[in-house]
């Protein structure tokens, strides 16, 4: 543990850690022990563009300054606890931007020299390999639940067929037979089976119920590189426009399962117009208070994807989000449902509107992270 009589203590070298942390070209900051716990004694400029938090709100203040509010504050004990002795090491955490969204980054801690124990601290920011790490892993577990749901469905299928066999033999036996029971259990019997059959082709739909892992992202930036990876597998007839207003705030949402749920959406759109129109994509912030939200306290961030196709019947429009509910003989009718269940995992929200003739707009929201 670092001795008392270090808090704030002058260095001999003092002059050498602020010209260190000038040069480093990664983020980086100097810790050192207060009577509060370990604080943060200096910063590099590197630090500051990451973060986008200014020095006055990190000179001076706890390693938690750092840390995001919305996260697993869990795994900045380890942290905590290797600060208070002194110790070194690595660790990986999710940390706070200024604008309110968060990022995963590795802080490698290293032991500076001098009479007073400093520990110098350099900040990764590891966002893009933990999410492909997750996605990874989640493919992984989908894959190993899509086998298994295969081979129940499989199974369940062949009872069935045997079940709807007999009721068949039934109904052609005893369908003229005037008992009340008689007929009452034949009918109850065939829309049973009947239920059956759609539950046995909705299963690989609806098996992948994995939680993803949900946090502050910056919606905006995350819409357009989301966007940016897309753009060239639409048609070469597409044109794609994107409206992101100012200030808007983080939503709380997996940046992998907001990728996939654009992707569904836009290959829906381009369906729709044949391979030729134009999509609009435009985010949008609810402020808190709005009574139609799960959580009206916080307020609501999402997005809307409109085309200019031929839009829906009410009828069509009704059973959107239905799983093999098309409107195209070779579409999969899967799209729309997918996303249905993106949004559900993450505590978000997806309505459809639209006229026949006239497009649709499928709007996203979610919980806004204030």
């Amino acid at each position: 543990m670092m001795p008392a009589d270090a808090v704030r203590s002058p260095t001999p070298d003092g002059g050498a850690e602020a010209g260190l942390l000038a040069l480093l070209p990664l983020p980086a900051l100097i810790l050192e022990e207060a009577e509060a716990g370990p604080t943060i004694a200096g910063v590099n400029a590197a630090l500051l563009a990451l973060t986008g938090l200014d020095e006055a709100a990190l000179v001076g203040h706890g390693i938690e300054a750092l840390a995001c509010r919305h996260g697993d504050h869990a795994g900045w004990l380890p942290l905590r606890e290797a600060l208070v002795r002194g110790e070194t090491g690595c660790f990986e955490l999710l940390f706070a931007r200024g604008t309110g969204a968060s990022f995963w980054g590795e802080i490698h801690l290293a032991a500076l020299p001098g009479p007073a124990p400093r520990l110098l601290g350099q900040i990764v920011d590891v966002t893009r390999r933990r999410d492909a790490e997750d996605a990874l892993a989640l493919s992984r577990q989908r894959e190993a639940l899509g086998l298994l749901t295969n081979s129940v469905a499989h199974e369940f299928n062949n009872f069935l067929q045997i079940l709807i066999g007999y009721i068949d033999g039934l109904k052609r036996r005893l369908g003229d037979r005037p008992e009340p029971f008689i007929q009452r259990a034949i009918t109850r019997s065939t829309e049973a089976s009947e239920r059956a059959a759609v539950l046995t082709r909705q299963l690989l739909a609806h098996s992948r119920r994995i939680a993803p892992d949900v946090r502050p992202v910056d919606l905006g930036a995350a819409v357009q590189a989301g966007l940016d990876r897309l753009r060239p597998t639409l048609p070469p007839g597409i044109a794609l426009d994107l409206s992101i207003p100012e200030d808007l705030p983080p939503a709380l949402c997996n940046p992998i399962q907001l990728e996939l749920a654009l992707g569904h959406l836009l290959a829906n759109a381009c369906e729709a117009m044949a391979g030729q129109g134009r999509i609009r994509v435009a985010l949008f912030a609810v402020e808190p208070g709005d009574r139609s939200l799960q959580r009206p306290e916080a307020g609501a961030v999402g997005l809307t994807v409109a085309d200019t196709g031929h839009g829906l019947s009410p009828e069509m429009l009704s059973r959107a989000l239905a799983p093999f509910a098309t409107t195209r003989e070779s579409g999969r009718g899967a799209g729309l449902a997918i996303v249905h269940g993106l949004m559900k995992r993450q505590n978000g929200t997806i309505s459809i509107e639209s006229r026949p003739g006239e497009g649709a707009s499928v709007r996203l929201v979610f919980p806004a992270a204030r």
